[in-house]
Protein backbone atom coordinates (compact mmCIF):
# COMPACT_ATOMS: atom_id res chain seq x y z
CA UNK A 1 0.00 0.00 0.00
CA UNK A 2 1.32 3.56 -0.75
CA UNK A 3 -0.27 6.75 0.32
CA UNK A 4 -0.84 9.85 1.48
CA UNK A 5 -2.01 11.08 4.58
CA UNK A 6 -3.38 14.67 4.75
CA UNK A 7 -2.41 16.51 7.97
CA UNK A 8 -4.13 19.63 9.36
CA UNK A 9 -2.62 22.86 8.38
CA UNK A 10 1.02 22.86 10.68
CA UNK A 11 0.46 18.99 11.94
CA UNK A 12 2.71 17.67 9.18
CA UNK A 13 5.68 17.38 11.44
CA UNK A 14 3.78 16.27 14.39
CA UNK A 15 1.93 13.77 12.20
CA UNK A 16 5.20 11.63 10.57
CA UNK A 17 6.93 11.55 14.27
CA UNK A 18 3.46 9.69 15.57
CA UNK A 19 3.53 7.06 12.41
CA UNK A 20 6.83 6.34 12.67
CA UNK A 21 7.04 5.51 16.46
CA UNK A 22 9.71 8.01 16.96
CA UNK A 23 11.95 4.65 17.15
CA UNK A 24 9.57 1.86 15.75
CA UNK A 25 11.67 -0.56 17.58
CA UNK A 26 8.31 -2.90 17.99
CA UNK A 27 7.83 -5.54 15.95
CA UNK A 28 5.42 -6.04 13.23
CA UNK A 29 4.81 -9.44 12.58
CA UNK A 30 4.24 -10.02 8.43
CA UNK A 31 5.82 -6.98 7.56
CA UNK A 32 8.42 -6.45 5.67
CA UNK A 33 8.89 -2.63 4.31
CA UNK A 34 7.31 0.65 6.57
CA UNK A 35 8.43 4.08 5.07
CA UNK A 36 7.20 7.24 6.30
CA UNK A 37 8.06 10.10 3.96
CA UNK A 38 7.75 13.98 3.00
CA UNK A 39 7.54 15.93 -0.49
CA UNK A 40 9.08 19.24 0.39
CA UNK A 41 6.54 20.44 -1.74
CA UNK A 42 3.44 19.11 -0.16
CA UNK A 43 3.33 20.87 3.29
CA UNK A 44 0.21 18.81 4.82
CA UNK A 45 1.41 15.38 3.24
CA UNK A 46 2.57 12.42 5.08
CA UNK A 47 3.14 9.64 2.48
CA UNK A 48 3.22 5.95 3.75
CA UNK A 49 4.49 2.75 1.87
CA UNK A 50 4.02 -0.50 3.73
CA UNK A 51 4.34 -4.11 2.23
CA UNK A 52 2.64 -6.76 4.16
CA UNK A 53 3.23 -10.65 3.91
CA UNK A 54 -0.86 -10.32 3.08
CA UNK A 55 -4.20 -8.42 3.98
CA UNK A 56 -4.44 -11.09 7.17
CA UNK A 57 -1.44 -9.35 8.17
CA UNK A 58 -1.82 -6.03 7.69
CA UNK A 59 -5.37 -6.64 9.41
CA UNK A 60 -3.77 -8.33 12.66
CA UNK A 61 -1.09 -5.07 13.02
CA UNK A 62 -3.99 -2.86 13.65
CA UNK A 63 -5.43 -4.99 16.36
CA UNK A 64 -1.86 -4.65 18.32
CA UNK A 65 -2.01 -1.87 21.44
CA UNK A 66 0.57 0.30 20.38
CA UNK A 67 -0.78 0.47 16.50
CA UNK A 68 -4.23 1.13 18.11
CA UNK A 69 -2.28 4.15 20.69
CA UNK A 70 -0.64 5.61 17.01
CA UNK A 71 -3.96 5.72 15.45
CA UNK A 72 -5.78 7.06 18.17
CA UNK A 73 -3.05 9.95 18.58
CA UNK A 74 -2.81 10.01 14.75
CA UNK A 75 -6.35 10.73 13.78
CA UNK A 76 -6.73 14.06 15.32
CA UNK A 77 -3.78 15.52 13.06
CA UNK A 78 -5.28 14.14 9.97
CA UNK A 79 -7.44 16.30 7.65
CA UNK A 80 -9.42 13.12 5.99
CA UNK A 81 -10.30 14.61 2.94
CA UNK A 82 -6.61 14.84 1.85
CA UNK A 83 -6.08 11.14 2.23
CA UNK A 84 -5.18 9.05 -0.96
CA UNK A 85 -4.80 5.38 -1.41
CA UNK A 86 -2.84 3.25 -3.91
CA UNK A 87 -2.97 -0.58 -3.64
CA UNK A 88 0.24 -2.04 -5.35
CA UNK A 89 1.22 -5.69 -6.37
CA UNK A 90 5.29 -5.64 -5.49
CA UNK A 91 6.48 -7.61 -7.63
CA UNK A 92 10.74 -7.07 -6.87
CA UNK A 93 12.48 -5.37 -4.62
CA UNK A 94 10.57 -6.86 -1.18
CA UNK A 95 13.03 -7.16 1.97
CA UNK A 96 13.52 -10.70 2.87
CA UNK A 97 14.33 -11.87 6.28
CA UNK A 98 17.16 -14.38 6.32
CA UNK A 99 15.29 -17.35 9.00
CA UNK A 100 19.79 -18.26 9.10
CA UNK A 101 20.58 -14.86 10.31
CA UNK A 102 17.83 -12.89 11.74
CA UNK A 103 15.83 -13.99 14.61
CA UNK A 104 12.37 -14.78 14.82
CA UNK A 105 9.92 -11.57 14.82
CA UNK A 106 12.39 -10.05 12.70
CA UNK A 107 10.76 -8.12 9.91
CA UNK A 108 13.89 -6.83 7.62
CA UNK A 109 17.24 -8.26 6.79
CA UNK A 110 20.11 -6.68 9.35
CA UNK A 111 22.45 -5.26 6.69
CA UNK A 112 25.71 -5.97 7.37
Amino acid sequence: MHGRLGAEPGERDALGDILTGNDRSETMPGCRLHVISVDETDPDGVWATEIRESEAAHQASLRLDAVRERISRAMPLIDTAGIRRQRLDARAGIPRVDPHRDPPGTNLPRHP
